[in-house]
């Protein structure tokens, strides 16, 4: 009888404790946002009172520390000053908020507008979470140009970029875009939130189970994000999707992606499902931890409100993964409008190029090996294209990489020197040079998302020799009819803008399937320089075109200004109605 009352009193107890951990936890997560948004009292006292004492003075530096509240309090001055960018917190990423130049010379205006009611023009601020934004590769294109977007949807949009390039200013952030990308943005709405923790999404920081480290490290790096300033919309544009339900519950704000590809995709659990061992114990505990994975990574998708992504295989991905969101194409920025050049007909070099970062999955050795053989059976070698590889080098491992790949074709591969050249971190007008007097371009990276550096060739008017795969079988180098300006149904002669190979390295390279549908590279080279120069000029006028209407900067800033009438239609609102 007492273990029977023992029992019932011990469920009883634990209902309740159930209960109250639940209206405590819903509770706090209701309450959230007014600790990381909600500024402290009297801020507004504070701040008036440390302008008076340098009135002055007003060139003397004034610092305010608001504690854990400053992430609030810095939100609330970009609001309110004349220049925005003055609210950078440095690289030296400090909590201390030092106050702008302009507002110290005009202090009554500042401090009334620090009251949201008397804020004449209201200003939204967009926050680009993108920790690599001074890589200068595809995505960070995509992100300087929704950016520019941004600014110029309205006057009263502001741009925080979440970064963790710590040891690059602003300025120089910001010369490097207009000088790699040619965008000139409005720099007093731009401002730098610098992150301390970016080596926790770095792969090298998790040697092990990096997918799961690098998970958790980007909810870190997205928590000291939001508490160092949080935004009004919240734009991720290089695919840290783990944070998104702390942006939620912390901000109660909407949440915009760009997805350049899946993190993990049902692809990447089949292939190990397919490999000869996939029945031995290491492999099976893989399979599972990557299910799990892809169970969270499910979840996490459940709380984006707007949704993009780069290219047909990526939105087919995502549309599996995030079941029941309506995700968008939106085409990445390639600029092929500043590629295009009036000389169509004119004469080209007899030259290959391949643009890519110089990193393993690109495969240059792929492509050296394959022109090597090519080389090999000719008869004349001076009908051989020169083969031009230019590329960034982002770390020591990279550069490493270049000298053993210019080695190897060398001392191995017996390739020319004459017919072969490596040039690395070239400026972006030298890469347009290259690309306007050559006549091919390579890509070789299997699965590649999307793949600008192939709209780059066909923009530029080389004939573009593509693995089937991805962005560049799907999207890219797609059959064309140039009389009704518009991709057409079949790949043929006449509507052909490249050509495609594949190779018996490829993870899902099927002898039967593959062999008879598409050729070896090497198999590609002899094709193309036996081609006539009517057909080259034919399949380049056709590439062109094509790349102009779907991938321009213009289609992509029309794409994204949709997105912004979205957030305006159905979030800014919310927004607007705020009591922080």
């Amino acid at each position: 009888m007492a273990a029977v009352m023992f029992s019932d009193w011990a469920i009883a107890r634990l209902i309740t404790i159930g209960i109250c951990s639940f209206v405590f936890l819903k509770g706090l997560l209701r309450t959230a946002p007014y600790f990381t948004m909600k500024p402290p009292a009297k801020y507004r006292v504070r701040i008036n009172n440390a302008i008076k004492k340098i009135e002055k003075d007003p060139g003397k530096n004034v610092k305010l520390d608001f504690g854990w509240k400053h992430g609030s309090v810095r939100r609330q001055m970009i609001l309110a000053s004349a220049r925005p960018c003055e609210y950078s917190n440095g690289i030296s990423s400090s909590n201390s908020i030092s106050i702008g130049q302009s507002d110290k010379l005009h202090r009554e205006e500042f401090v009334n507008k620090l009251v949201p009611e008397l804020r004449r023009n209201k200003r939204v601020l967009y926050g680009f979470f993108h920790p690599y934004c001074n890589a200068g590769g595809g995505g960070e294109k995509v992100l300087w140009k929704a950016v520019e977007s941004t600014l110029s949807k309205s006057s009263g949009n502001v741009a925080l970029i979440y970064t963790g390039d710590i040891f690059a200013t602003q300025e120089q952030i910001l010369n490097s875009v207009s000088q790699r990308f040619d965008y000139e943005l409005d720099r007093d709405r731009v401002v730098f939130i610098y992150l301390k923790n970016r080596r926790l999404v770095d792969s090298k920081t998790w040697p092990r189970f990096t997918l799961l480290g690098q998970a958790i490290g980007s909810i870190f790096l997205t928590l000291e994000a939001l508490y160092k300033c949080p935004p009004d919309v919240w734009c991720d544009t290089m695919g840290y999707p783990f944070g998104y339900p702390f942006v939620h519950y912390f901000s109660h704000i909407p949440i915009v992606t760009y997805t350049h590809y899946p993190v993990i995709s049902s692809d990447m659990l089949q292939k190990l499902q397919n490999m000869e061992n996939a029945r031995s114990l290491r492999i099976t505990v893989k399979y599972w931890y990557w299910k799990a994975f892809m169970l969270w990574y499910k979840y996490v998708g459940s709380f984006v409100s707007i949704a993009t992504t780069n290219s047909t295989w990526t939105d087919n991905h995502m549309k599996r993964i995030w079941n029941g969101l309506n995700s968008k194409i939106l085409y990445p920025p390639c600029s092929t409008e500043k590629l295009v050049t009036k000389s169509a007909k004119s004469k080209r070099k007899n030259q290959a190029v391949v643009v890519a970062q110089f990193r393993p999955e690109k495969r240059h050795k792929l492509i050296l090996k394959a022109f090597a053989h090519f080389l090999e059976s000719l008869d004349d070698i001076s009908l051989a294209p020169k083969l031009i590889m230019i590329g960034s080098t982002r770390s020591e491992a990279d550069k490493d990489h270049v000298s053993y790949l210019r080695d190897w074709s060398r001392n191995s591969l017996q390739v020319p020197e004459i017919l072969l050249e490596f040039r690395t971190d070239c400026p972006y007008e030298e890469i347009k040079s290259v690309l306007r007097e050559s006549t091919y371009g390579i890509n070789a990276m299997w699965n590649e998302h999307f793949g600008i550096a192939v709209v780059e060739y066909a923009a530029s008017g080389l004939i573009p020799l593509v693995h089937a795969s991805a962005g560049p079988l799907l999207d890219i180098v797609v059959p064309w009819d140039s009389s009704e300006r518009k991709q057409a149904e079949e790949n043929t002669t006449e509507t052909r803008t490249g050509f495609f190979f594949k190779d018996k390295s490829d993870p899902d390279y099927n002898e039967t399937q593959d062999r008879g549908k598409y050729p070896t590279l090497e198999e590609l080279f002899i094709t193309v320089v036996n081609l006539t120069d009517e057909e080259k000029h034919a399949i380049s006028d056709r590439g062109r075109e094509c790349v102009l209407v779907k991938f321009s900067d213009l289609k992509f800033h029309q794409g994204w200004d949709g997105v912004l009438d979205e957030v305006q239609r159905d979030f800014l609102s919310q927004i607007n109605k705020r009591e922080y």
